[in-house]
């Protein structure tokens, strides 16, 4: 074999290796959320962001107005999750566990947001079982409700990512004496979260 022939044939041979990589993380559904996993540090900055007029519903069933749940006097730490992710989202919520039971009782001023990005089966009774599983005090809201409501509200807090595969672990904290919000993209652990929420929202 000539040495044309032979680099060409590595060459194919390289490019197949490459492409069948590709493929495989292409093929990998929690292929973005293990990356945003793999990130060590979180960053934090403010934002504003218009909070659409629309109805969601809670664990309960109950019908609640998100602008005025989020707009209230009291402190919020809001986050989007769904159920059935088994990476970014059950870190994100315990991570919000172990931030309110930090917190101790400066947790019950604070009112905790989670937004369901898979608003087809986080039904409400789905919702409130895990709920349950993450002992979720009652100052803790999960929401779900019609899906162009969902990606409207996504879309608002600038966290649409066109797929619940591909969403980012982000958490928004809002402080009633401010328009603005504090945005902390990455996974912040419960303690550092506690700690933004302190020195933020002057708890």
């Amino acid at each position: 074999m000539s040495w044309t022939r032979t680099i060409g044939y590595l060459g194919a041979v390289f490019c197949l290796f490459c492409s069948t990589s590709i493929w495989a993380q292409s093929a990998d559904p929690h292929a973005a959320h293990k990356a945003a996993m793999s990130k060590p540090h979180y960053t934090v900055k403010t934002a504003n962001y218009d909070i659409p007029d629309v109805q969601l519903i809670d664990a309960d069933g109950e019908v609640v107005a998100l602008r005025e749940l989020l707009e209230s006097e009291h402190p919020v730490a809001l986050n989007f999750v769904f159920t059935t992710c088994t990476t970014i989202c059950p870190v994100m919520t315990v991570t919000f566990a172990q931030m309110q039971r930090t917190l101790g009782d400066a947790a019950k001023d604070l009112q905790l947001v989670s937004v369901s990005i898979d608003p087809e089966y986080d039904r409400p009774d789905v919702l409130k079982a895990y709920a349950q599983q993450f002992q979720a005090e009652e100052n803790w809201t999960f929401l779900t409700g019609d899906s162009n409501d969902i990606v409207n509200v996504l879309r608002s807090f600038d966290s649409y990512a066109g797929s619940k595969m591909n969403h980012q672990p982000s958490t928004f904290l809002h402080n009633p004496a401010s328009k603005g919000w504090i945005r902390i993209d990455g996974l912040a652990n419960g303690a550092s979260l506690a700690q933004e929420v302190t020195n933020r929202l002057l708890l």
